[in-house]
């Protein structure tokens, strides 16, 4: 049976006892819970804020079982006070600090019958008598205190609150101690209305928890309090925004005259702690005992002084204008047609949210007047707005909707260009890859990693400009970024309407429908020192294939699954058993985890023929010895077709001769991830192309030609390819010929980079010059790629070598520096040394007599006497500097020609 955990906190203790009654916690709820803090941001006191009349009812009734709840959950005491007012209508609160416990009694009902009036006895006159009064010498009973008199009154408060003025408090003075009374519940002093008042409480509800606080803690200390509030007056929208506009220019006028007040100050400050060293000549020092020190340590004194004042009122200007510049932009950034679209999304959210409220209230046949009249105010405010957002729109500002993007566009964000992938009715999804940033440009293919591309969602007021496509890509291939004006420039010449429709007439590709009968995944569930695994077929929704049964995977006899899913044999395993059923891996990753087992996408080979459930028949192929099939038969009206004369004999392949071998799949897969993995631009994908057909070569005086027509001189070519490819391991650079002209040659790596090019046809990157001579990836696997491998695995290994020396040769020198220090302090407390600002003279060894009367230890003089006879020398760190990598050498070349290569034919 669970048990609910103690309340580790008051505010957990306190929101249980009361959601206990029924109470539900939250704004716009019955009740919050709310804390006072100190300076160093502690929790000091926790309190209840009631915000319904339903829960103050509640917690009075239940005062008692609410203070004993929160004790017996935790430990926490909490004290609730009831207080009723002259309607008789319930105010609690609730706090665990050091408050006084106040409960009081409801007032009783009004009564609605008069009593009856006591019959006097006939003949005689009835005497109203005061029982409070005794008769003549009669005293008191002793047993009965005297009763108290009311305190009197101090004066007479009103606290009003409108919607247009705010929550203000008139009838008080300075001095007269109703602040210190009233400021825990959020009154202020407001100097221009000469009254206090609860700041932000303008255009708002009243804070009736403030007002009632406030309303007690002054009734408490003797004062008279009126309490008047009118929710129904209140100030329209537009009157708000002026007065928020004047005030923003008062500021700047008054914040300007005081930056102006202050510069003007420090500026004379300066001059005056110029002057006060007049007479002075600078540099001269001050004449001790001489007649003029007292003057100049004056001098210098009020100096330093005006210069200290100098520098605070010059800070001052400088706090000054900056007020004085922000409230001069107030009106520009409020008014900024952005800013106030992001501002009525979230009003337009406030506004749904108080419909809700004023629904769920009427649902509980509770008063709504409050959401009503917020609801009426946001709507007003909405309206407001979005007058400023169409004007600003019919003054030309571009504001930046869905309608003015088209996928594959290019936004503007910050002053980089991100390439569009989708285009929502409120954001954009554009291309992100941190690793590139900052780039001016970023593309869909640069943020795309393992088949899936990366997007960020920027909302429509946050964008600077549009470019499309084809613009762009015109623009980089001139070796510019467009900016704001060349891009509005594209952007009419080309709107998103016109994308989109060209989108999407153009025919899409038609999309392979999955066959149901082939699995899609396979999963592989082993445990840890397991001797069997199980390989499961999945389906599309990952679910068990129904035409194929798991297959049990056992292990080699002797030998266990010692590392569970991850065994390298039991993976090979797998491997095997999907290319014998005509399978291979699709992706690169498997996922899931040793316990629950692991999952990888597969589909068929392409030459996989396509297997057939267990209750289909496999296809019967003709026997070989049949006739063809009979040919139709010609039609009655039309004459028979001219046979043959010679019927072509069908020739067979000779049966000693061995099938051409199946290809590897694993070789195929090893193919795409090649060709995916090469980022090649079109342009070095011909460099290397035209290398491999023998038609590069280096001229005798260093530039590089092209000689499409064999004995021809050729065409000069642009040589800044050449290094990447060749550090890449792609081509290198062959020996001189008779003419001192070297031809470019293709490596083992550069033939099989252009084998998996030209078969898969990957997409090729858009670079410019620059670009191009960036350093390339080697080929997946390839032969520069294990080179480079072994050259980091030495490098590491040498790098681990070069630390562990270095924490060895650390090691003794720490030694070194401990020895030195025990026989230095044995020489100083011999010679009576306390500041180490001397050395220890080399050969040094005490005497008996210094021994025996300095107490030094047998341990230390051996080592002095060792160090006279054999020194030690101080032991040398290495260096630690990290040197860079050797260019390796470049590949040979293949040892094919272009004529056995019939692969690198150019069409």
């Amino acid at each position: 049976m669970a048990t609910t955990p103690v309340a580790k906190t008051p505010g957990i203790a306190i929101a249980r006892a009361l959601r206990r009654l029924g109470l539900t916690q939250g704004k716009g709820k019955d009740f919050k819970v709310e804390g006072e803090y100190n300076k160093a941001g502690e929790r000091v006191c926790t309190y209840v804020l009631t915000l319904t009349r339903h829960a103050d009812e509640t917690v009075a009734a239940r005062a008692d079982d609410i203070e004993r709840w929160a004790s017996e959950d935790g430990g926490w005491s909490f004290t609730v006070n009831v207080r009723y007012s002259d309607k008789g209508r319930p105010h609690c609160t609730i706090s665990n600090g050091a408050v006084e416990k106040v409960r009081e009694e409801p007032p009783a009902p009004p009564a609605t019958e008069a009593a009856p009036e006591p019959v006097e006895p006939a003949g005689e006159t009835a005497v109203l008598e005061d029982p409070a009064q005794p008769e003549g010498d009669e005293q008191p009973p002793a047993d009965e205190p005297p009763a108290e008199e009311p305190p009197a009154s101090k004066g007479s408060l009103t606290i009003t609150h409108t919607r247009a003025d705010g929550t203000l408090l008139e009838g008080s003075r300075k001095g007269d101690g109703v602040f210190e009374l009233v400021k825990p519940f959020g009154f202020w002093p407001f100097r221009s209305l000469g009254v206090l008042g609860i700041r932000h409480s303008r255009d708002r509800e009243a804070q009736k928890w403030r007002i009632d606080g406030a309303t007690a803690a002054l009734r408490e200390d003797g004062w008279e309090v009126t309490v008047e509030i009118d929710e129904s007056q209140r100030r329209s929208f537009e009157e708000a925004e002026a007065e928020r506009l004047e005030r923003a220019e008062n500021r700047a006028e008054r914040f300007g005259d005081r930056a102006g007040r202050a510069a003007s100050a420090s500026e004379a400050r300066h001059k005056a702690a110029l002057g006060a060293l007049d007479g002075i000549e600078p540099g001269q020092p001050i004449l001790i005992g001489h007649h003029s020190e007292r003057g100049h340590r004056r001098a210098i004194e009020r100096s330093d002084n005006h210069m200290r004042k100098s520098i605070e009122e010059h800070g001052k200007a400088v706090h000054y204008s900056h007020r004085a510049e922000a409230a001069e932009k107030f009106e520009e950034r409020r008014y900024n047609p952005n800013r106030t679209r992001r501002r009525l999304e979230k009003l337009r959210a406030e506004l749904r949210q108080q419909e809700r409220y004023r629904e769920e209230e009427k649902a509980a046949g509770r008063d709504a007047g409050r959401y009503e009249r917020r609801i009426e105010d946001l709507t007003e405010e909405i309206t407001g707005w979005e007058k400023v957002v169409e004007k600003a729109r019919q003054d030309g500002v571009k504001l930046w909707q869905a309608d003015d993007f088209a996928p594959r566009d290019f936004a503007m964000y910050g002053g980089s260009w991100f390439q569009v992938l989708r285009v929502n009715p409120k954001t954009l999804s554009i291309a992100w890859n941190l690793r590139i940033m900052p780039k001016q440009v970023l593309t869909l293919e640069d943020s795309t990693d393992g088949g899936t591309t990366f997007t960020f969602g920027i909302d429509y007021t946050k964008i600077q400009a549009r470019c499309p496509e084809a613009a762009m890509l015109a623009f980089l291939a001139d070796g510019k970024v467009p900016g704001t004006k060349s891009a509005r420039t594209a952007s009419e010449a080309q709107p998103a309407s016109e994308v989109r429709a060209a989108q999407a007439a153009a025919p899409k590709p038609k999309k392979k429908r999955s066959d149901p009968k082939v699995p899609k995944k396979i999963k592989v569930e082993c445990g840890w020192d397991a001797t069997e695994a199980t390989l499961i077929w999945l389906d599309g929704k990952g679910e068990p294939h129904k035409l194929r049964q798991p297959v049990t995977i056992q292990a080699p006899e002797g030998t266990k699954f010692t590392e569970s899913v991850w065994t390298r044999s039991l993976l090979a395993e797998v491997t095997r058993l999907l290319a014998a059923e005509g399978f291979q891996y699709r992706g690169s990753r498997w996922s899931g985890s040793p316990g629950r087992g692991i999952v990888h996408a597969i589909e068929p080979t392409e030459a996989a023929p396509v297997e057939a459930g267990p209750d289909q028949a496999p296809p019967v192929e003709p026997p070989a010895e049949e006739s063809p099939a009979a040919e139709p038969e010609q039609p009655v009206d039309e004459p028979p077709a001219p046979e043959p004369a010679e019927e072509p004999e069908v020739v067979e392949p000779p049966v000693d001769e061995p099938a051409p071998p199946a290809e590897d799949p694993q070789d195929v897969r090893l193919q795409r991830e090649q060709a995916a993995a090469l980022g090649w631009s079109a342009g070095q994908a011909e460099f290397v192309i035209a290398a491999a057909a023998g038609r590069l070569y280096l001229h005798k005086l260093g530039s590089l030609y092209c000689r499409d027509i064999p004995g021809t001189v050729g065409r000069l070519v642009s040589n800044h390819r050449l290094s990447a490819l060749q550090k890449a391991g792609f081509v290198t650079v062959g020996a001189a010929d008779a003419n001192r002209e070297r031809l470019i040659l293709v490596t083992v790596d550069g033939r099989r980079a252009v084998a998996v090019w030209k078969r898969w046809k990957p997409r090729p990157v858009e670079k410019n010059r620059e670009e191009e001579c960036e350093r390339l990836r080697p080929l997946l696997h390839g032969v520069q790629a294990r080179r480079l491998a072994e050259q980091a695995a030495e490098d590491e290994a040498k790098r681990k070598a070069n630390s562990a020396a270095f924490r060895e040769a650390h090691q003794r020198l720490m030694e070194w520096e401990d020895r030195e220090d025990r026989l230095w302090a044995a020489w100083a407390k011999v010679q009576g040394i306390v500041y180490r600002l001397q050395r220890r003279p080399a050969g040094w060894v005490p005497t008996e007599e210094e021994i025996e009367a300095h107490c030094l230890d047998p341990e230390v003089v051996a080592e002095l006497r060792e160090d006279a006879v054999n020194p030690q020398p101080r032991p040398v760190l290495p260096d630690l500097k990290q040197k860079p990598m050797a260019e390796l050498p470049p590949l040979e070349a293949d040892d094919q020609t272009p004529e056995q290569l019939d692969l690198f034919a150019v069409a």
